[in-house]
Formats: structure tokens, C-alpha cells, sequence
């Protein structure tokens, strides 16, 4: 029951409707509290996660939130062929803190991107509220 909730709000939060926990820039995308990111990416198959950080740091000891693309910022224009299978689903991004991955958020959304959402406080913020994260050596 908790799960569907969480599912309901997530989907009225998105459609526009304010809900705590969740907030709407003027740049195009949504933001929400790493608590409301962790249940987004429970709840739905339709999420994709990006990591906004270099990719020394997405491998690094810190890690990374599982089944996130890594996406590091100073290629993503680059990679923006790549990310458009993505165009039309849920994208949550993050970076090391919230400042950088708000400037991912906006650059997606501003090229397309219809459902772009922020997770505040980027890795950091999840890391502090106790959100596990995964390492990987590719």
C-alpha cells in the first residue's frame, strides 16, 4: 500500500501538482529529495538514472546509485545522440552536489528532454540520508 502511494504522488508531483518533496524550476525539470528519488526508482521501470560526476569519480570509492548511465557533464552534449532512447521517460540526474546536476538538469531539458527531475543534494544528499551506492572497476 505504502509503495502505490508513493507511486500516486510521484505521478501527480510530476504532472504539475504541488507535493512535498518535490518542486518545479522554472528551468524544466523537477526537483526531489533524495527520499522521493529512492522510491521513484523502487516503483518504476520507466526511470532511467544519470550521473552528472566524471567518471573517475562514478567508479570511484564513493560509487554511484545502482543502475545509474554515467553521463559525466563535460561530455553530455556530446552524448546527447546517445541519451535520446531516454528522451521520453523519467530521467533522474545527479551530480556530486546540487549545483551540478542542476545544469545537466536544465541542458536536458532544454534539448528535449520531457520529464527531467533533479535529485537534490546530488550523490552527496543521497549519501547522507543513508542510500546506499555501488562501486564498479570497468
Amino acid at each position: 500500500m505504502k509503495r502505490i502511494v508513493a507511486v500516486i504522488l510521484t505521478a501527480i508531483a510530476l504532472a504539475g501538482c504541488h507535493t512535498i518533496g518535490v518542486s518545479r524550476s522554472r528551468s524544466g525539470f523537477s526537483e526531489v529529495a533524495p527520499t522521493v528519488a529512492a522510491e521513484m526508482i523502487l516503483d518504476s521501470q520507466q526511470v532511467v538514472v544519470l550521473d552528472v560526476r566524471p567518471t573517475e569519480a562514478y567508479r570511484g570509492p564513493e560509487g554511484h546509485i545502482a543502475g545509474s548511465l554515467n553521463a559525466p557533464f563535460d561530455s553530455i552534449e556530446r552524448q546527447l545522440p546517445e541519451l535520446l532512447p531516454y528522451q521520453n521517460q523519467t530521467v533522474l540526474v545527479y551530480g556530486e552536489t546540487s549545483t551540478d546536476g542542476e545544469v545537466a538538469a536544465k541542458l536536458l531539458a532544454v534539448a528535449g528532454f520531457r520529464n527531467v527531475v533533479h535529485i537534490a543534494g546530488g550523490l552527496k544528499g543521497w549519501i547522507d540520508r543513508g542510500y546506499r551506492t555501488v562501486n564498479t572497476q570497468e
